[in-house]
């Protein structure tokens, strides 16, 4: 799969069996958590997350969590810190998986702030009343991404409901730490009401560079497009379907690693 990014050519080969869909939309069988807001058509939109005061609480306590992660995969960290400089100290890939495995699934319990501040507000953005419980399987967790400068840490391009396990919900990107115009999540804007039939895809997680990922990889895409990187910054949060095709975030910036909360809403019963 070859596409443009930041006026950078990026490329990546996914090994597996590849599959092309039919001409159903999957968002159009399915609770549309976009609908009726001004950013329907695109899939996303970017809005304040909290008032100043309490970002300034969600702030030291992400990092706070996060330090305390690290150091339980084995890192030694000082509480000053830079987060976006992980790369610095965990520079074998070894070490790498070991602090990423300890940032994923985390229990909702666990949020760096009462969980019901984000629900109320990403609310408010889709105004729906959302809660941060899966009915598929009732689990309620969220997780770190943690992106090294000019490396092959980020997932592919995907579609989060080719897992049936994210159907129906809304994704939140929230920056921690190094998300900038180079390294921010990407989006296929408008992707979300796209027939299965203009996406090729591998039938099962996608294994690139002797890595596997959970989600199938998109390896070609039968129609006009264009990746864009959404840029929230300080206290903004990144609102988006699921059921764009997103990722393939490679992280551009030279000497800073990417951090991000990822976590979903799905409509309160």
């Amino acid at each position: 799969m070859k596409y443009d990014l930041n006026k950078s050519e990026i490329n990546y080969t996914a090994e597996g069996e590849k599959t092309l869909g039919n001409e159903v939309v999957l968002l159009h069988q399915a609770t549309d958590l976009t609908a009726g807001r001004p950013w329907e058509k695109i899939g996303y939109v970017i809005d304040r997350l909290f008032t100043d005061e309490f970002y300034s609480t969600f702030n030291s306590t992400t990092k706070e969590l996060l330090l305390q992660l690290w150091r339980s995969a084995g890192l030694t960290l000082p509480n000053t810190f830079e987060l976006d400089q992980y790369h610095l100290l965990a520079s074998s890939q070894q070490l790498h998986l070991s602090c990423v495995e300890g940032t994923k699934l985390i229990s909702i319990d666990s949020f760096p702030v009462p969980i019901q501040k984000i629900e109320q507000r990403i609310s408010e953005i889709c105004n729906t009343e959302l809660i941060a419980k899966n009915p598929f399987d009732n689990q309620s967790v969220f997780h770190f991404r943690v992106i090294r400068p000019l490396s092959n840490d980020n997932n592919p391009l995907h579609r989060d409901v080719w897992l049936e396990d994210y159907a129906n919900c809304i994704n939140l990107y929230i920056p921690v730490a190094g998300s900038n115009s180079n390294s921010s999540l990407s989006i296929v804007p408008s992707s979300h009401h796209w027939p299965e039939n203009k996406v090729e895809r591998t039938k099962s997680g996608a294994v690139i560079n002797g890595v596997r990922f959970n989600v199938p990889a998109v390896t070609s895409i039968k129609a006009d497009y264009e990746i864009v990187r959404p840029d929230p910054k300080e206290n903004e949060v990144l609102v988006f379907s699921p059921y764009l095709i997103h990722g393939g975030a490679v992280n551009l910036n030279e000497n800073q690693s990417r951090i991000s909360i990822e976590l979903r809403l799905w409509k309160k019963s």
